[in-house]
């Protein structure tokens, strides 16, 4: 393999007799080509063969590690407007104002004028800090990591650094913010469902009473019933409970659920996408409206679901009642209004606990996240492994689950306390 050598210092001596000593070295290019160089004037051999034999020493350096030259080296700034922002993975963000956030951050705090080069594994974990400082949630901390990430990726590839000094470095365990959130969760789930109670709630979710309107006319007045659940089939509420609990799915992952991901023979239920909700952007990047559109779920979260017959009886049901209105399809989404058209992904939410009450649910759920975390709670509290809740979830690994999802036994605590008294465990 072709490398940089240092050559004789040249002599050169002025008509006033002053001499200087000029460095010599060569360098080969990427096509194998010889360069010759000449460095900066020295005043006697000895530095000038020191500054040569530096050069030939950085050369090599580099281009053992797959590095540009010097020259080439460019700062954060120059590498995201030259080649970043134009990489496929950009160009594929749907939120652009992501990344002019996070690029107007890396101009506050001065990474942008940093070379890449230069760039060590300690300003990466005062970045992350810096962020948590500011108050910003760990989903946004997160956002930021992905960006600078993705950036030092491409740069290892193209050359301008040798690793990536983000890798390994996690901000602080855990914030206030984000011990506040778990102690609201934990507490959230002293609310969670028996399965007592589940299987009566569900029961009085297929009877919705409907809602006595009085209307008025130029003759006079009369009493009519309406909908209490406008122009969404009523149906859709039970199957919103049933599915979100025996399947423990999240909202977007529901919404996207098709008649043809059920496969009635097996028994099961494909989930590899989810309807999220994305910005609609004018030239200038402000936000000018909303838009629902089907995505694909990671890849933790793709899985295949085993469905009980409740939730497969469910599903022919409803085909038969959209059938009925003239909608039904087998391509067709399962949580659709009246048209046939998919409902708003807030629809629910908004909608939640007026219809428990409406339908005399003693402890209504606060928010359509309950089914999930109540499929999660129950599970664990019939003995399955955080690792099997976990992949019934569509977590990347339990530590979601056991941190965020599954309510502590603490009887069962106190019990196992007690019989390092005792001396044995007690027959349950």
């Amino acid at each position: 393999m072709n490398k940089s050598k240092q050559l004789k210092s040249k002599r050169v001596e002025y008509n006033s007799g002053k001499v200087i000593w000029r460095p010599k070295w060569v360098e080969i290019d990427n096509s194998g080509q010889k360069i010759i160089r000449y460095g900066k004037n020295q005043a006697t051999k000895t530095l000038a063969d020191q500054f040569s034999k530096d050069k030939v020493d950085e050369f090599n350096h580099r281009d053992s590690l797959k590095l540009v030259s010097k020259d080439e080296a460019m700062t954060v700034g120059e590498f995201a407007e030259t080649y970043w922002l134009k990489a496929e993975r950009q160009q594929k963000v749907k939120n652009k104002s992501q990344i002019r956030t996070v690029i107007k951050f890396w101009k506050q705090i001065g990474l942008w004028d940093i070379k890449i080069e230069d760039v060590t594994a300690s300003m990466m974990y005062k970045y992350l800090k810096t962020l948590s400082d500011r108050g910003l949630k760990p989903a946004s901390i997160q956002n930021y990591k992905t960006e600078i990430r993705t950036l030092l990726d491409l740069a290892v590839s193209l050359g301008q650094t040798d690793r990536n000094v983000l890798t390994g470095i996690k901000n602080e365990r855990r914030t206030q913010e984000q011990m506040e959130r778990a102690e609201r969760i934990f507490t959230d789930m002293q609310n969670t469902w028996t399965l007592d109670e589940i299987q009566v709630n569900l029961e009085k979710l297929r009877h919705i009473p409907r809602q006595t309107v009085e209307v008025k006319t130029k003759n006079g007045s009369y009493i009519q019933e309406r909908s209490s659940t406008g122009n969404v089939p009523e149906i859709l509420w039970y199957g919103r409970f049933l599915l979100g609990f025996y399947l423990g799915l999240r909202s977007g992952e529901l919404l996207a659920l098709k008649f043809n991901d059920f496969d009635f023979t097996n028994k099961e239920v494909l989930i590899s996408k989810a309807i999220a909700k994305h910005t609609i952007q004018d030239q200038n990047g402000e936000i000018v409206g909303y838009v629902q559109e089907e995505d694909k779920v990671k890849r933790a979260s793709y899985r295949v679901q085993s469905c009980p017959d409740l939730v497969l009886d469910y599903v022919k049901e409803l085909a038969v009642h959209f059938d009925l209105l003239g909608i039904y399809k087998e391509d067709q989404y399962l949580f659709v209004n009246d048209k046939g058209f998919l409902l708003e992904i807030g629809y629910f939410r908004k909608n939640f606990v007026r219809i428990q009450k409406l339908v005399g649910i003693e402890k209504p759920w606060q928010s359509p996240k309950f089914t999930r975390h109540t499929s999660a709670t129950v599970l664990a509290g019939l003995g399955w492994s955080s690792i099997d809740i976990a992949n019934h979830l569509g977590h990347k690994n339990d530590r979601v689950t056991r941190e965020y999802y599954i309510k502590q036994d603490q009887n069962r605590k106190h019990k196992m306390i007690e019989s390092l008294t005792k001396g044995f465990k007690e027959e349950e």
